[in-house]
C-alpha cells in the first residue's frame, strides 16, 4: 500500500540503505538530514547510512560554545572555512576534505528505549573500522569521541528525535589536520586531533574508509548493506517533506 504521495511506506527492517554523496557543502547536508530524519518518521524513507565529505566547516553542537573557536570570523574566511551551529550532543567539531563523515538515519524500533546501547554500537563501528586499518581505537567516558593516545582521531555527535537517529560520526582519514588548530577540540583543552593517515603513515583514502566502514556498520548493527538509492534519489524522497523541528528527545557527545 502506498501513501498519499504515491510512496510506499518502509517499515524498520534488516537493510540500510549506504549512499556515498561526495563532497556535499554542510548547510545543503544539514537540509537535507533534516527532511530525511522526517521522511523516515513517516515511513517514507528507508534507513540510510549517509557517507559525505565537506568543505572546511565547523560545527558547534549545543552544549558547545563560540569560544571554542580561536579564530575571528575574517579568519575564518580566510582559511576557507565556515561555522555552523546545529542541534547535536557536543562541542566544537571541524569537518573537512579527506574526513569521512556518517550521517545515520535510522529508526530504532524496539531499541528506542536502549539510547546508549545504540551510542555504544557507533562507537564499535569506528573502533572496528579502526582495527582494519591495524590501529586501537579507545573510549574515554569522561571525553567525547575515540582515541588513540592522547589524539582524537573520530568524532561522534548523535541525535534521536521519536525514535529516529541522526547526525553520526567523522573519522580523520587524511584531512588538513592544520585546521584543527584554529579550535578547541569538542572543548578539550590540552588534547589533539590525528588521522589514519598520520598514524599508519601511509596516505588513506575516503574511498577505502567507505567501504571499511560500511562493512563495519553492516556487521555491528547486523543489517545488509544497499546501494539502490543516489543523492539525487534521497533529494526527491525529501521534496516536499516538511523538515522536522529540532527537538531531539536525546543529544548525546560521546
Amino acid at each position: 500500500m502506498t501513501n498519499a504521495n504515491g510512496v510506499e511506506p518502509v517499515e524498520p527492517g534488516g537493510s540500510v540503505q549506504v549512499v556515498r554523496t561526495g563532497l556535499i557543502e554542510y548547510q545543503d547536508a544539514w537540509d537535507l538530514q533534516r527532511a530525511l530524519v522526517a521522511a523516515r518518521r513517516q515511513c517514507t524513507a528507508p534507513d540510510l547510512l549517509l557517507l559525505v565529505e565537506h568543505p572546511p566547516t565547523y560545527t558547534i553542537g549545543r552544549r558547545g560554545s563560540r569560544r571554542n573557536l580561536l579564530i575571528d570570523d575574517a579568519m575564518l574566511a580566510a582559511v576557507g572555512a565556515t561555522c555552523h551551529e546545529i542541534d547535536r550532543g557536543g562541542d566544537i567539531t571541524f569537518h573537512g576534505p579527506g574526513q569521512l563523515v556518517a550521517y545515520v538515519i535510522r529508526d530504532l524500533g524496539r531499541q528506542q528505549r536502549r539510547v546508549r546501547r545504540y551510542v555504544e554500537m557507533i562507537e564499535t563501528v569506528v573502533i572496528d573500522t579502526l582495527r582494519d586499518y591495524g590501529l586501537e581505537g579507545t573510549i574515554d567516558r569522561a571525553l567525547p569521541g575515540v582515541w588513540i593516545g592522547r589524539d582524537k582521531v573520530a568524532a561522534l555527535g548523535i541525535a534521536i528525535s521519536h525514535g529516529v537517529t541522526y547526525h553520526g560520526f567523522a573519522l580523520n582519514v587524511d584531512p588538513d589536520l592544520r585546521y584543527f588548530e584554529y579550535m578547541i577540540p569538542c572543548g578539550i583543552p590540552d588534547r589533539g586531533a590525528t588521522s589514519i593517515s598520520r598514524l599508519t603513515g601511509r596516505a588513506a583514502t575516503v574511498d577505502e574508509a567507505v567501504d571499511r566502514v560500511t562493512r563495519s556498520f553492516s556487521r555491528i548493527f547486523d543489517v545488509e548493506p544497499r546501494s539502490d538509492l543516489s543523492l539525487d534519489d534521497l533529494r526527491r524522497l525529501a521534496a516536499g517533506v516538511r523538515p522536522h523541528r529540532e527537538d531531539p528527545i536525546l543529544r548525546t557527545d560521546r
